[in-house]
C-alpha cells in the first residue's frame, strides 16, 4: 500500500471497565502495547467487538482508510475501492481533539 499508519501496534487488554460499566453495549478497556510501551484506554462496543483481560489486538490509526492514498470526504465510502477497514473486523472513526505534553517529559496524552 502507499501509505503508512500512524501508529500500527498489538495491545495487550489489562482491565476492563475499571471504573465500573457506564453503558449496556460499551467497556472501557486500558491496554498496553507491545511495541512502543504505550498505554491505551478505549471505548469498544463489545456487543460487536468482545473483548476480554488478556485478549490481544491489533490497533492503527490512519489519516485516510483508502489504500491507494486519495483523501476521503468523511463519509462511508461504498465505491469499491480497496480500503484499510478490510483488513480490520472493528473500525471507529473520529478525530484528535486534544494532545498534551508535559514539558522535560517524554510522555504525550493524545485524546481521540
Amino acid at each position: 500500500n502507499g501509505m503508512s499508519f500512524l501508529l500500527e501496534d498489538l495491545f495487550d487488554v489489562k482491565d476492563i471497565d475499571q471504573d465500573g460499566k457506564k453503558f449496556d453495549n460499551v467497556s472501557r478497556i486500558q491496554a498496553m502495547s507491545q511495541t512502543y510501551n504505550l498505554e491505551l484506554t478505549l471505548d469498544v462496543n463489545t456487543e460487536i467487538y468482545p473483548l476480554k483481560v488478556f485478549d490481544r489486538f491489533s490497533l492503527a490509526l490512519t489519516t485516510r482508510l483508502r489504500k491507494d492514498d486519495e483523501p476521503d470526504d468523511g463519509t462511508w465510502d461504498q465505491s469499491g475501492f480497496e480500503s484499510h477497514a478490510d483488513d480490520f473486523q472493528y473500525v471507529m472513526y473520529g478525530k484528535v481533539f486534544k494532545h498534551h505534553s508535559k514539558p522535560g517529559e517524554p510522555d504525550t496524552s493524545v485524546f481521540v
